[in-house]
Protein backbone atom coordinates (compact mmCIF):
# COMPACT_ATOMS: atom_id res chain seq x y z
CA UNK A 1 0.00 0.00 0.00
CA UNK A 2 1.35 3.52 -0.95
CA UNK A 3 2.25 6.21 1.82
CA UNK A 4 2.27 9.92 1.79
CA UNK A 5 5.38 12.08 2.88
CA UNK A 6 5.69 12.57 6.81
CA UNK A 7 5.20 15.96 7.32
CA UNK A 8 4.87 18.60 10.11
CA UNK A 9 2.24 21.49 10.04
CA UNK A 10 3.11 24.79 12.29
CA UNK A 11 3.87 22.99 15.62
CA UNK A 12 6.12 20.24 16.80
CA UNK A 13 3.55 17.05 16.80
CA UNK A 14 4.70 14.65 13.96
CA UNK A 15 1.87 13.60 11.36
CA UNK A 16 1.59 10.11 10.90
CA UNK A 17 1.44 9.07 7.06
CA UNK A 18 -2.15 8.05 5.56
CA UNK A 19 -1.66 4.80 3.12
CA UNK A 20 -3.37 5.59 -0.15
CA UNK A 21 -5.93 3.09 -1.13
CA UNK A 22 -4.73 2.67 -4.64
CA UNK A 23 -4.49 -0.01 -6.04
CA UNK A 24 -1.83 -2.23 -4.79
CA UNK A 25 -0.03 -4.78 -6.96
CA UNK A 26 3.27 -6.61 -5.53
CA UNK A 27 4.68 -10.48 -4.66
CA UNK A 28 7.62 -12.15 -2.85
CA UNK A 29 8.55 -15.90 -2.52
CA UNK A 30 6.23 -17.60 -5.69
CA UNK A 31 3.53 -14.97 -4.46
CA UNK A 32 2.01 -12.38 -5.92
CA UNK A 33 -0.64 -10.23 -4.17
CA UNK A 34 -3.32 -7.65 -5.57
CA UNK A 35 -4.96 -5.10 -2.78
CA UNK A 36 -8.41 -4.19 -4.72
CA UNK A 37 -11.56 -2.35 -3.24
CA UNK A 38 -12.15 0.80 -1.99
CA UNK A 39 -14.99 0.47 1.02
CA UNK A 40 -14.40 -3.53 1.44
CA UNK A 41 -11.55 -4.49 0.21
CA UNK A 42 -10.69 -7.72 -0.41
CA UNK A 43 -6.82 -9.55 -1.06
CA UNK A 44 -6.00 -11.62 -3.69
CA UNK A 45 -2.98 -14.00 -3.85
CA UNK A 46 -1.81 -16.16 -6.56
CA UNK A 47 0.41 -18.88 -5.33
CA UNK A 48 2.67 -20.98 -7.68
CA UNK A 49 3.75 -24.62 -6.25
CA UNK A 50 5.32 -25.32 -3.32
CA UNK A 51 3.86 -21.83 -1.77
CA UNK A 52 1.17 -21.35 0.80
CA UNK A 53 0.20 -18.94 3.39
CA UNK A 54 -1.77 -18.68 6.16
CA UNK A 55 -5.36 -17.42 7.15
CA UNK A 56 -8.42 -17.28 9.35
CA UNK A 57 -11.01 -19.73 7.85
CA UNK A 58 -13.83 -16.80 8.07
CA UNK A 59 -11.86 -14.85 5.94
CA UNK A 60 -11.90 -16.45 2.88
CA UNK A 61 -14.12 -15.24 0.01
CA UNK A 62 -13.90 -17.51 -3.35
CA UNK A 63 -10.68 -19.58 -4.49
CA UNK A 64 -10.36 -21.67 -7.87
CA UNK A 65 -10.23 -25.41 -8.00
CA UNK A 66 -6.62 -25.73 -7.57
CA UNK A 67 -5.81 -24.36 -4.76
CA UNK A 68 -6.02 -26.65 -1.86
CA UNK A 69 -7.29 -26.03 1.76
CA UNK A 70 -6.08 -27.67 4.63
CA UNK A 71 -6.33 -27.33 8.44
CA UNK A 72 -3.42 -26.26 10.72
CA UNK A 73 -3.14 -27.56 14.21
CA UNK A 74 -6.06 -27.57 16.48
CA UNK A 75 -3.74 -25.77 19.20
CA UNK A 76 -3.84 -22.81 16.75
CA UNK A 77 -7.37 -22.60 17.46
CA UNK A 78 -8.36 -18.56 18.08
CA UNK A 79 -10.96 -16.75 18.62
CA UNK A 80 -13.03 -13.92 16.51
CA UNK A 81 -16.39 -12.60 17.92
CA UNK A 82 -16.84 -15.25 20.49
CA UNK A 83 -16.66 -17.95 17.86
CA UNK A 84 -13.55 -20.38 17.42
CA UNK A 85 -11.39 -19.41 14.44
CA UNK A 86 -8.88 -21.49 13.26
CA UNK A 87 -5.79 -20.72 10.97
CA UNK A 88 -6.01 -22.45 7.18
CA UNK A 89 -3.00 -23.26 5.01
CA UNK A 90 -4.06 -22.08 1.26
CA UNK A 91 -1.16 -24.10 -1.45
CA UNK A 92 -0.29 -23.57 -4.76
CA UNK A 93 -0.43 -23.90 -7.58
CA UNK A 94 -3.87 -21.45 -7.69
CA UNK A 95 -5.37 -18.33 -6.39
CA UNK A 96 -7.80 -17.33 -3.65
CA UNK A 97 -9.05 -14.01 -2.53
CA UNK A 98 -9.81 -12.91 1.25
CA UNK A 99 -11.90 -10.29 3.22
CA UNK A 100 -12.46 -9.25 6.81
CA UNK A 101 -15.94 -8.03 5.56
CA UNK A 102 -15.78 -4.85 6.93
CA UNK A 103 -14.97 -0.85 5.81
CA UNK A 104 -11.39 -0.39 6.13
CA UNK A 105 -8.05 -0.79 4.14
CA UNK A 106 -5.55 -3.56 3.54
CA UNK A 107 -2.42 -3.05 4.13
CA UNK A 108 1.06 -5.32 3.81
CA UNK A 109 4.18 -5.67 5.90
CA UNK A 110 7.39 -6.97 4.72
CA UNK A 111 9.56 -8.98 7.26
CA UNK A 112 13.36 -9.64 6.45
CA UNK A 113 15.44 -12.26 8.23
CA UNK A 114 15.14 -11.17 12.26
CA UNK A 115 12.41 -8.60 12.13
CA UNK A 116 9.53 -9.18 14.48
CA UNK A 117 5.42 -7.22 13.78
CA UNK A 118 3.04 -7.29 16.74
CA UNK A 119 -0.28 -6.72 16.00
CA UNK A 120 -3.87 -7.71 17.83
CA UNK A 121 -5.25 -10.70 16.05
CA UNK A 122 -8.37 -9.69 15.46
CA UNK A 123 -6.32 -7.41 12.66
CA UNK A 124 -4.95 -10.18 10.90
CA UNK A 125 -5.83 -11.22 7.21
CA UNK A 126 -2.85 -13.76 6.15
CA UNK A 127 0.91 -14.28 5.86
CA UNK A 128 3.20 -16.01 3.52
CA UNK A 129 4.64 -19.37 4.72
CA UNK A 130 7.99 -18.18 6.14
CA UNK A 131 6.10 -16.21 8.59
CA UNK A 132 6.07 -17.41 11.74
CA UNK A 133 2.96 -17.00 13.61
CA UNK A 134 2.64 -16.71 17.92
CA UNK A 135 -0.32 -15.23 19.68
CA UNK A 136 -0.22 -14.00 23.61
CA UNK A 137 -2.61 -12.35 26.00
CA UNK A 138 -3.08 -8.75 24.66
CA UNK A 139 -4.20 -7.31 28.79
CA UNK A 140 -1.23 -5.67 29.30
CA UNK A 141 -1.55 -3.68 25.84
CA UNK A 142 -4.06 -1.15 26.87
CA UNK A 143 -6.40 0.34 29.56
CA UNK A 144 -9.26 -1.19 28.40
CA UNK A 145 -12.48 0.19 29.47
CA UNK A 146 -14.01 -1.55 32.13
CA UNK A 147 -16.03 -4.64 31.20
CA UNK A 148 -13.78 -5.16 27.96
CA UNK A 149 -12.21 -8.06 27.01
CA UNK A 150 -8.49 -7.65 25.76
CA UNK A 151 -7.87 -9.27 22.66
CA UNK A 152 -5.01 -11.49 21.89
CA UNK A 153 -1.54 -10.03 20.35
CA UNK A 154 -0.09 -11.94 17.63
CA UNK A 155 3.53 -12.12 16.97
CA UNK A 156 5.12 -12.63 13.48
CA UNK A 157 8.58 -13.08 12.97
CA UNK A 158 10.84 -14.61 10.46
CA UNK A 159 14.15 -16.41 11.03
CA UNK A 160 17.50 -16.55 9.78
CA UNK A 161 17.58 -15.34 6.24
CA UNK A 162 14.16 -15.93 5.25
CA UNK A 163 11.75 -12.99 4.00
CA UNK A 164 7.76 -13.25 3.79
CA UNK A 165 4.69 -11.17 3.91
CA UNK A 166 1.74 -10.37 6.55
CA UNK A 167 -1.21 -8.48 5.57
CA UNK A 168 -3.51 -6.99 8.29
CA UNK A 169 -6.77 -5.24 7.81
CA UNK A 170 -7.78 -1.78 9.32
CA UNK A 171 -10.45 0.14 10.21
CA UNK A 172 -11.01 3.68 8.45
CA UNK A 173 -8.35 5.01 6.83
CA UNK A 174 -4.88 3.61 8.15
CA UNK A 175 -1.51 5.77 8.99
CA UNK A 176 2.00 5.19 9.58
CA UNK A 177 4.37 6.46 11.83
CA UNK A 178 8.16 5.80 12.03
CA UNK A 179 9.34 7.66 15.67
CA UNK A 180 13.29 8.09 16.16
CA UNK A 181 14.90 7.84 19.18
CA UNK A 182 13.17 10.03 21.97
CA UNK A 183 9.94 10.99 19.63
CA UNK A 184 6.59 9.78 21.30
CA UNK A 185 3.04 9.80 20.26
CA UNK A 186 -0.13 9.40 23.03
CA UNK A 187 -2.58 7.49 21.53
CA UNK A 188 -6.24 5.47 22.08
CA UNK A 189 -5.17 1.60 22.59
CA UNK A 190 -8.05 0.80 19.99
CA UNK A 191 -6.06 3.10 16.91
CA UNK A 192 -3.11 1.17 16.94
CA UNK A 193 -3.21 -1.92 14.40
CA UNK A 194 0.36 -2.98 14.29
CA UNK A 195 3.73 -1.72 15.65
CA UNK A 196 7.46 -2.54 15.99
CA UNK A 197 8.27 -4.28 19.26
CA UNK A 198 11.40 -1.83 19.53
CA UNK A 199 8.64 0.95 20.59
CA UNK A 200 8.27 1.12 24.53
CA UNK A 201 4.75 1.33 25.23
CA UNK A 202 3.06 2.16 28.36
CA UNK A 203 0.04 4.03 29.98
CA UNK A 204 -0.86 7.08 30.71
CA UNK A 205 -3.32 7.12 32.96
CA UNK A 206 -6.10 9.78 32.34
CA UNK A 207 -7.87 9.18 36.13
CA UNK A 208 -11.65 7.95 36.62
CA UNK A 209 -14.47 8.79 34.39
CA UNK A 210 -17.97 9.02 35.94
CA UNK A 211 -20.44 9.22 33.22
CA UNK A 212 -24.14 8.42 33.55
CA UNK A 213 -23.34 5.72 30.81
CA UNK A 214 -20.28 4.41 32.12
CA UNK A 215 -19.63 5.05 36.09
CA UNK A 216 -16.54 4.72 37.40
CA UNK A 217 -14.75 2.89 34.49
CA UNK A 218 -11.36 3.64 34.23
CA UNK A 219 -9.66 5.11 31.25
CA UNK A 220 -6.75 6.41 29.77
CA UNK A 221 -4.21 6.19 27.15
CA UNK A 222 -0.65 5.07 25.77
CA UNK A 223 2.63 6.41 24.86
CA UNK A 224 4.66 5.00 21.97
CA UNK A 225 8.05 5.92 22.64
CA UNK A 226 10.91 5.38 19.35
CA UNK A 227 12.60 3.85 17.56
CA UNK A 228 10.58 2.03 16.05
CA UNK A 229 7.46 2.37 12.91
CA UNK A 230 3.24 1.77 14.71
CA UNK A 231 0.69 1.63 12.10
CA UNK A 232 -3.02 3.10 13.26
CA UNK A 233 -6.57 3.53 12.16
CA UNK A 234 -8.80 6.48 12.11
CA UNK A 235 -12.21 4.45 12.65
CA UNK A 236 -10.71 2.27 16.27
CA UNK A 237 -13.25 0.49 17.51
CA UNK A 238 -13.30 -0.54 21.34
CA UNK A 239 -11.85 -4.03 21.91
CA UNK A 240 -15.27 -5.34 23.21
CA UNK A 241 -16.21 -4.72 19.82
CA UNK A 242 -13.58 -6.36 18.27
Amino acid sequence: MATLTKRRHGGSMMEPELLTSAKVMGGHGGIRFRLEGELTPILTLDLDPLSFVLFEHHTLLWKDQKTAISATSPKSARSFWGRPSWLMMASGPGSLSLSRDCVGKIFEVALHGGDTLLAPATHFLAASGAVHIESFSGGSDGPWVTGDTAPSIDRFSVAGDAEGLVWLHGHGDIWKLTLAKGESLDLDPGAWIARDPLIQWEPIGLGSLSTDMAAGANWGIYRAQGPGTIWMQSGGVSPARW
